[in-house]
């Protein structure tokens, strides 16, 4: 059994753009079985502000303000402070894009990042429930017994 998280938009589509940027994490159990079962929708508070690291520096976004100041903007800081807040339980994301730091920090974590298109997170799991059950089975486990 493993928690997959999908980044995701309010309206049920991976995000189409770095992962720490989603709006929310649409986090389910992913069962023995093949299964997949929601557990929560968290809601991202790096999805109210641009992402720094990609677009081009801090000066350009002087004027977005955070509701909460405690939460790093760039770098490393910012992707420990997802996995520990936010991702701390998930074992797997499924999105559309990361950046090199992102990426070394959570599979640093032992998380398994697997990328795919901004498609309905529904066509997914159906996917992965049906025809493609088998291969997802294989990826993860695979990953998990290195």
């Amino acid at each position: 059994m493993y928690k997959v998280a999908f980044a995701s938009t309010r309206e049920g589509q991976v995000y189409p753009g770095h992962f720490a940027h989603a709006e929310v994490y649409q986090v389910f159990e992913y069962t023995d079985d093949g299964r997949f079962k929601l557990l929560d929708v968290r809601e991202n508070p790096l999805g109210l502000v641009p992402d720094i690291d990609v677009e081009g520096g801090e000066h350009e976004h002087h004027h977005v303000r955070m509701e909460r100041s405690d939460i790093p903007l760039h770098g490393p800081p910012k992707y420990m402070w997802l996995r520990e807040n936010i991702l701390h339980d998930v074992d797997v994301v499924i999105a559309t894009d990361a950046c090199q730091t992102s990426y070394r920090v959570f599979t640093s974590q032992g998380v398994r990042i697997i990328f795919t298109d901004p498609v309905p997170v529904e066509a997914i799991v159906r996917y992965i429930e049906g025809e493609g059950g088998e291969e997802f089975k294989r990826i993860i486990e695979s990953y998990f017994k290195e």
